[in-house]
């Protein structure tokens, strides 16, 4: 995941909702140590739901300000890291053609 260009992650999910698994593994991709080595000043909040039926939420803060809010519920991790890295992808690409 291209993690350079977020600036902020938030989580909410219920641990004990089955529909809320694809967000449990977004946030295990999100707070791993390669991830705090090429972002260490993204900031991760998770925050647990007491309902078990409460919708799972992530929202994602990019270095250019975009925010991304996604409801994941009802979708699986492949096309959770697919819309995140869309638009950090981008960034990305602008960063280098910056760069020559």
């Amino acid at each position: 995941m291209l993690m350079r260009q977020i600036n902020n992650v938030k989580v909410s999910l219920s641990p004990f909702n089955k529909a809320s698994k694809a967000s449990r593994l977004f946030l295990n991709r999100v707070n791993t140590d390669e991830a705090r080595r090429a972002n260490p000043a993204l900031k991760i909040t998770a925050t647990m739901l007491n309902d078990a039926q409460a919708p799972s939420r992530i929202d994602i803060v990019y270095r250019d300000g975009k925010t991304l809010g996604l409801d994941t519920d009802k979708l699986k991790i492949d096309n959770i890291v697919e819309l995140v890295n869309k638009h950090a992808k981008k960034l990305d690409e602008a960063e280098q053609a910056n760069s020559w």
